[in-house]
């Protein structure tokens, strides 16, 4: 079946009998100014829009008034917990504030921006450790609202919320190297050369801290994949001597391995003890609930930031919240 080809407004004009520029005016929502619509010219132009079923560009609407009144949430991928819980939060609090969301998935969002999508954009989606962004200074530069949940980022036209991570991730392993010798952990990449302290790293240095070995047959990757982290779960829980406790980089990854420890039979805290890095809302639902390092809950705080920015209530060079985490004691680690 062949598919008709959408409305245009010069169809709208041509079944209303105006001008193009007419029916702009009235679908807009525009009043006063130098044209002058009547009443019964608003009401055929509607009708004829609502026969052909034209739905007027958001984007050219846009450009027309010089705003979009959308906002964009950028993120990674919708299957991570924090991820989620994030565009969530938006979803939410913006409608409220006359502003629809848009997630943007992915490297995506560069040029849903630099298009002109949005009036703002919270970006969560800049992998940790990267001090600058050359799109992000470029929206910068034509006064784009964006607000930047970074550990490495500065302000420059900008807002960061600056995720501060070590000392929670420290206060975690301690917890689980006074309890065992046998930790296992999920990571969500390997290595790279970074000038701040990975999650990983963190890990590496509580079992340094205990005098405990690194043994790299209790290390797997994920690539920060929900099928793969359930895989590295199963493969570490099956081992001859399998760990007592699995510490996870990631909300996403500690949930997979409490799903192949039930999987196995494996009673949870008693057998086996999981903490997880974020502290996101999937983890606190959790049965049991899910032992995890990270902030007090913040995405309000960073759309609340948001929208400061684009209302103009934010200096111009912008402004860095820092966000300590801390061990958030749950189910998964009750004391044995």
């Amino acid at each position: 079946m062949e598919r008709k080809p959408k409305p245009t407004i010069r169809d709208v004009a041509h079944l209303a009998g105006v001008a193009p520029s007419t029916v702009s005016h009235v679908l807009s929502g525009a009043q006063g100014g130098t044209t002058r619509v009547g009443e019964s010219t608003r009401k055929r132009v509607k009708e004829a829009a609502a026969a052909l079923g034209y739905v007027p560009s958001q984007a050219a609407r846009g450009m027309r008034r010089g705003r979009t009144d959308l906002v964009a949430v950028a993120i990674g991928d919708l299957d991570w917990p924090w991820d989620r819980a994030l565009a969530g939060a938006a979803a939410r609090f913006f409608p409220a504030h006359g502003y629809q969301v848009v997630v943007v998935l992915g490297d995506a969002w560069r040029q849903f921006m630099l298009s002109g999508g949005a009036d703002g954009v919270i970006l969560g989606f800049i992998p940790e450790g990267v001090p600058r962004d050359r799109t992000v200074t470029e929206l910068a530069g034509r006064g784009v609202a964006q607000v930047v949940i970074s550990d490495a980022m500065e302000p420059a036209g900008f807002d960061v919320l600056a995720p501060e991570p070590d000392a929670g991730v420290a206060e975690g392993m301690d917890f689980l190297t006074a309890r065992h010798s046998r930790i296992a952990c999920i990571r969500r990449a390997p290595e790279s050369h970074r000038a701040r302290p990975s999650r990983y790293s963190g890990y590496v240095a509580g079992l340094e801290r205990a005098g405990l070995p690194v043994d790299e047959g209790l290390v797997r990757t994920s690539h920060h994949r929900r099928d793969l982290a359930y895989t590295a779960a199963l493969d570490l829980l099956r081992l001859d001597v399998p760990p007592t406790a699995v510490f996870a980089t990631d909300d996403m990854e500690a949930l997979q391995v409490l799903r192949a420890a039930f999987r196995l039979g494996l009673r949870v805290p008693q057998d086996l003890q999981i903490m997880g890095v974020g502290n996101s809302t999937e983890g606190q639902e959790g049965d049991p609930a899910l032992t995890t390092v990270g902030p007090e809950p913040i995405f309000d705080q960073v759309c609340s930031m948001l929208l400061d920015r684009m209302e103009g209530r934010t200096p111009t060079d912008g402004v860095r919240v820092a966000a300590p985490w801390t061990l958030h004691l749950r189910g998964t680690t009750l004391p044995r």
